[in-house]
């Protein structure tokens, strides 16, 4: 296996780790309380949220189910293809009202516009400001 190859896999490991990590610890669950759920090793949740080791597709179905969200929001990324934005944010504001999306999406709307004219470096910044904001 090449050496890209591996650096790749290793930096997915460590992304779905965090994801896993993030999402256990926004539920108040401890790795030992989730290695129990699924009958594993409190080693083996460590593991798995550092990157050392990652988990097969059907310890992320368990994983999914435990921690209440979809396989595919544990291996989501921060990407920042428009597409994938797009349908992430389409999928957090499903459960709101037409009324409720239709004020987000004109804040949103305008908060892109004016982030568009700026310069890549002060885009950049505020970019980065926001996510911190509302992390």
């Amino acid at each position: 296996m090449s050496r890209g190859l591996k650096t790749a896999e290793k930096l997915i490991a460590r992304t779905v780790g965090a994801t896993i990590a993030e999402r256990r610890k926004s539920k108040n669950m401890t790795q030992a309380e989730l290695a129990e759920h699924m009958d594993v090793e409190k080693e083996t949740v460590s593991r798995m949220e550092t990157g050392v080791i990652s988990p097969t597709l059907s310890r992320l179905s368990q994983l999914a189910k435990f921690l209440d969200c979809e396989i595919a929001d544990l291996l989501h990324s921060d990407s920042t293809r428009v597409t994938d934005q797009a349908l992430s944010l389409a999928k957090r504001m499903e459960n709101l009202s037409d009324d409720q999306r239709s004020v987000l999406t004109k804040i949103f709307g305008n908060v892109a516009s004016t982030i568009e004219k700026l310069t890549p470096k002060d885009r950049k910044v505020v970019i980065k400001f926001l996510g911190d904001v509302f992390q």
